[in-house]
């Protein structure tokens, strides 16, 4: 059976959510091997990196699923990512002059000590260790073209024709990666990359950026060179363009091989592990609050009332000194200090604006401006920083969401061979899971518990960082909580699966059939869950 597995993005939140996702897997036998074992194709996004990444290490490296699990647990639960970054931020060595000193780059070199133990990209490179990863791709976003960059590495190409890489490509059409480069490449600065988050974090700079040796540094001398990289959840945060595109590379192969009708599909089924909600909360404008006195002026009453203060103080002033009040020196100058600072700023603005490319005819209505009460700018503000953040934010990433999403639902292809393991799915109210108890698709021994639900909707108000705070950890229990979420969801999803494909078996094979052996120790799980949603860990 060959599984695709993708891990989105959403900061810590991701990492232990997948990492719980791939301890149930590994929990889960199908023949000889556990159903993690089946994996064929990774794709991972900005948080979710952190765990694929490593995972992908740690089968490189031989280790067994127990220590790269304690590993990543102990990363996530121990390290305080914030103040080993602060601290290398602050230290003036490992930088030079292209390397450029801020927030993402620090965090690098701690990924590269505390998570990756130094590993490099020709780890994951190297085909002389066989794993069950044919096709893995560490996804990042290009700002030159706004296209996905790629940290790949897939399977040879069978007979691909003269000049076509033998290999999926390292980059993208416009940038790509020699081998012998991506080889040095150390998988930090993957990680930095791929978690680089708009307004959290500044682009990372491939090659200057990355830790490399002069001799690769040089290879990328030209005009195209340096290229700013961000998350990779900008344009596919939940990682699901590379599958299609190892699906098609297994395709190829396939038909290089064998010469009978080629199968509809080589990816039996896609797993799509997402921490993200497709709800979002509607827009809200901000209240009119009048309340204080002082938002009842203009900018035209406070130089007014500037100008008239500056006056008295400049005449206060000699007269304190006239008659010994050290006083009232004191307070005039105070005076004159301060209207002084707001007749500069005033003056300021009105030089930034005139020599702005505003149009003129702003200026004609300038003066009319100036005339409104602080109250209504306040307001002007507030919804504009409002609206702004919530569109980049949230607008923005839940239609890419939903385009991404469906290339694979609205295709025939993969019906009864895709799953969604969603965070939000098990959440108390959800839409989605009421819809199907709504119209019978799920039998009663299926519905989740309240004490699971609750569970749930404390994992889903954990914010997107890239940290756990010791309220998190110690008061919260919130990396448990989340990696119990990635563990009973999986588990829900899988006996979800068994249930339709029992139902319609349209468009699977033997391969899934096996699945369906295993239902009743799903099934036992899936109690256990239920009375309590933290008994694998515990």
């Amino acid at each position: 059976m060959k599984i695709a597995l993708t891990f989105s993005g959403g900061g810590y939140r991701a990492a232990a959510f997948g990492l719980g996702a791939l301890s149930y897997l590994h929990k889960i036998n199908i023949g000889s091997k556990t159903l993690l074992e089946h994996i064929s194709v990774l794709s991972t996004v900005s948080g979710g990196t952190i765990t694929g990444a490593r995972y992908a290490i740690g089968i490189k490296r031989n280790e067994n699923f127990d220590t790269t699990y304690k590993s990543l647990y102990s990363f996530l639960a121990k390290t305080d990512l914030i103040d080993l970054a602060c601290e290398k931020l602050s230290s003036d060595s490992n930088w030079d002059e292209k390397r450029v000193r801020n927030l993402i780059n620090s965090f690098a070199d701690i990924y590269d000590e505390h998570l990756f133990h130094h590993a490099k990209f020709g780890e994951i490179m190297n085909d002389a260790i066989d794993c069950h990863l044919k096709h893995i791709s560490f996804n990042a976003t290009e700002f030159a073209n706004a296209l996905q960059f790629r940290f790949q590495w897939s399977e040879r190409i069978l007979n691909s024709k003269d000049g076509d890489p033998e290999r999926a490509i390292i980059g993208n059409y416009y940038y790509n990666i020699p081998h012998d480069t991506a080889k040095e490449i150390r998988m930090a600065d993957i990680m930095a990359a791929s978690s680089c988050f708009p307004g959290g974090f500044e682009p990372v700079n491939f090659p200057d950026d990355f830790v490399l040796n002069n001799e690769h540094q040089t290879l990328f001398s030209n005009q195209k060179y340096p290229v700013g990289l961000m998350d990779g959840g900008i344009v596919d945060n939940q990682g699901l363009e590379p599958v299609l595109l190892a699906e098609k590379r297994m395709q190829h192969n396939n038909s290089a091989t064998n010469q009978e009708t080629p199968v509809q599909n080589l990816i039996d089924l896609i797993i799509i592990c997402d921490v993200a909600s497709p709800y979002m909360e509607s827009y809200q404008a901000s209240q009119q609050n009048k309340s204080e006195w002082w938002k009842h002026l203009t900018p035209y009453s406070i130089l007014y009332i500037n100008k008239i203060l500056f006056l008295l103080g400049l005449i206060g002033l000699p007269l304190s000194f006239y008659k010994n009040a050290m006083l009232g020196a004191i307070a005039c100058t105070i005076v004159l200090t301060i209207t002084t600072i707001i007749f500069c700023f005033a003056k300021l603005v009105r030089y930034a604006i005139v020599n702005s490319e505003l149009p003129t005819e702003f200026f004609d209505h300038l003066t009319k401006l100036l005339k409104l009460k602080l109250f209504i700018f306040q307001n002007l503000f507030v919804n504009r920083f409002k609206s702004i953040l919530q569109l980049s934010l949230t607008v923005f990433l839940k239609h890419v969401r939903r385009l991404n999403y469906n290339v694979i639902y609205k295709d025939s292809k993969w019906q009864n061979r895709r799953i969604m393991c969603a965070l939000h799915e098990l959440n108390i109210g959800d839409q989605t899971l009421q819809k199907k108890q709504q119209n019978g698709k799920l039998p009663d021994w299926l519905l989740p518990s309240h004490k699971l639900q609750e569970v749930v909707e404390q994992a889903s108000k954990m914010g997107t960082t890239l940290w756990f705070t010791n309220e998190d950890l110690q008061e919260k229990n919130m990396l448990n909580i989340l990696i119990a979420c990635g563990q009973f969801t999986m588990c829900w999803n899988l006996l979800e699966y068994i249930n339709n494909i029992k139902s319609d078996p349209t468009n699977i094979n033997a391969e899934h059939l096996q699945l369906i052996q295993y239902e009743q120790t799903l099934r036992q799980h899936w109690e256990a869950f239920k009375s309590n949603p933290l008994f694998m860990l515990d």
